[in-house]
């Protein structure tokens, strides 16, 4: 069944459903790209319903369970046309002809406020303590990025270099994409983190790392993305959307926050000891501009 068939039979079902389901057809109705990315707890703690509401609604349209249910959800969202930057510019500036910079700026805080708001589900929250854990016990992590994806890796990469020396950052500079991944192996972790459209270069680093034993926390937009497979990969679904011509990297930056939070959280004494050896440090190359007091500059 395809995913316009899907559709129809929801709405044709629609009236005879009880009203626990009627509510989490809304939800697929109007969500269905919730449904490819999230897995049926997540699903269920989006739409406000218990998690066996999902599954009797998917044996009520006739599937198995919910990863056939969510085939066709899939299917649509792989095949989604892509819209180039030069249309997303014209609509952009089409809007820009009467819409205030106000309600556009407007527009665009409550898409990050949203998609913040869809990551508090308690499975989000477990999904982000388990991947601080992995990280935590890594031997080495790598932080993977590229293009648009850069700024989220250099500044995972920039906040724990503060307190462990074991983050290695794989930007490629020079050139040097493959010879930053040497050494990569069983006890590792590879961080990557990629949005549609995803980098070959990223997607290379994910299947390498798995290929040679080492462990994957992959931060992307789909859990169908190319950097989501594997069977020892952690994947954490972050929404790339935004008004503007480019995808939101915001929502990815946040999650990397809280994972170099909740690293420093359960790094003890050691993180302690090297914090203050950083700080030090800085400190000795005068690192930060300071205020001179009145008094010192008499």
């Amino acid at each position: 069944m395809n995913f316009e068939d899907t559709i129809t039979r929801i709405e044709g079902s629609f009236l005879r459903l009880s009203p626990q389901l009627k509510q989490a057809a809304r939800y697929v109705i109007d969500h269905p790209d919730d449904v490819a990315l999230y897995s049926m707890r997540q699903l269920a703690a989006h739409a406000d319903v218990h998690p066996s509401t999902m599954v009797r609604l998917a044996r009520e349209l006739g599937f198995d369970g919910h990863s056939q249910f969510q085939e066709p959800f899939q299917e649509r969202l792989r095949s989604k046309p892509k819209v180039s930057y030069v249309g997303s510019a014209r609509d952009l500036q089409a809007r820009g002809d009467h819409d205030t910079a106000g309600t556009l700026v407007a527009e665009m805080f409550e898409t990050e406020r949203r998609a913040f708001k869809s990551m508090m589900s308690d499975q989000d929250m477990a999904s982000i303590a388990e991947a601080a854990e992995i990280l935590c016990k890594a031997r080495n992590i790598f932080a993977v990025g590229v293009r648009s994806m850069y700024p989220v890796a250099f500044y995972f990469h920039y906040a724990c270099r503060m307190f462990t020396s074991k983050v290695h950052l794989v930007g490629g500079h020079g050139g040097t994409f493959a010879d930053q991944l040497r050494g990569v192996g069983a006890g590792d972790v590879v961080m990557a983190t990629s949005f549609s459209p995803y980098s070959r270069n990223s997607v290379r680093a994910v299947d390498y790392a798995q290929d040679h034993g080492a462990h994957v926390v992959a931060i992307t937009d789909s859990a169908v993305s190319p950097i989501a497979r594997g069977k020892d990969t952690l994947v954490l679904v972050a929404s790339n959307d935004s008004p503007s011509l480019f995808h939101s990297i915001v929502p990815a930056m946040g999650i990397v926050e809280a994972l170099v939070m909740l690293m420093i959280a359960r790094g003890g004494a050691k993180a302690l000891s090297a914090l203050e050896d950083s700080e030090e440090q800085l400190n000795g190359f005068d690192a930060y501009w300071l205020e001179k007091s009145t008094k010192s500059r008499r």
